[in-house]
């Protein structure tokens, strides 16, 4: 199915999963000009009531071709039972035709998990007690991404000192911060 190029809408977390290569984008660019969109690889898009078309896969494709001034483009329209289900779509279908880097591995990990967190009943809700973890989001996410359980333990670990790591300082700056303040509160009063 052909579709306006402006009728498609790019929006979180889909455009923010991936980033637009610069290279990528001129020789895809370079090659619409020439033979136009490759109807072998539409975009993607899932219809939603309030938003409209929105894109779910192919954001360099649509980039190039409104550079390369395509007024329409061929796309197919997917149905997803909810926000999670298309953003493991759209990490699956850039897993098999790239090699994810750390950086687009631990982006894709961090939408899962907000997902997967937004998606999770309160604890307070439990009957009786009774624990609603009831497997590890591990799993699911190194199936969604094509890499080891390990592997995503180990980034989540590291995600979780670096940010422990990057707290501390703050701590520290807002003690001498708070002190300054108190010299200065001490001088004027002493004048």
């Amino acid at each position: 199915m052909k579709i306006i190029t402006d009728e498609i809408k790019t929006r979180s977390p889909y455009k923010d999963l991936f980033a637009i290569k610069s290279a990528t984008l001129s020789a895809i660019t370079k090659s619409m000009k020439k033979d136009g969109f490759n109807e072998a690889e539409p975009l993607v898009y899932w219809q939603i009531d309030s938003v409209g078309h929105v894109l779910v896969d192919g954001h360099t494709r649509l980039e190039a071709a409104k550079q390369a001034g395509l007024q329409e483009v061929h796309a197919v329209r997917m149905n997803f039972d909810n926000e999670l289900k298309a953003v493991e779509y759209a990490i699956s279908r850039q897993k098999n035709r790239r090699n994810l880097t750390e950086l687009e591995i631990v982006n894709c990990m961090g939408e899962l998990d907000k997902l997967r967190q937004a998606g999770r009943p309160s604890k307070e809700l439990a009957p009786h007690g009774a624990n609603l973890d009831t497997g590890k989001s591990s799993a699911s996410t190194a199936e969604a991404l094509g890499i080891s359980q390990r592997k995503v333990e180990r980034i989540k670990i590291i995600t979780c000192q670096s940010i422990r790591l990057t707290m501390k300082p703050r701590q520290g700056g807002r003690k001498r911060r708070k002190s300054r303040r108190t010299k200065s509160k001490a001088k004027k009063s002493a004048e």
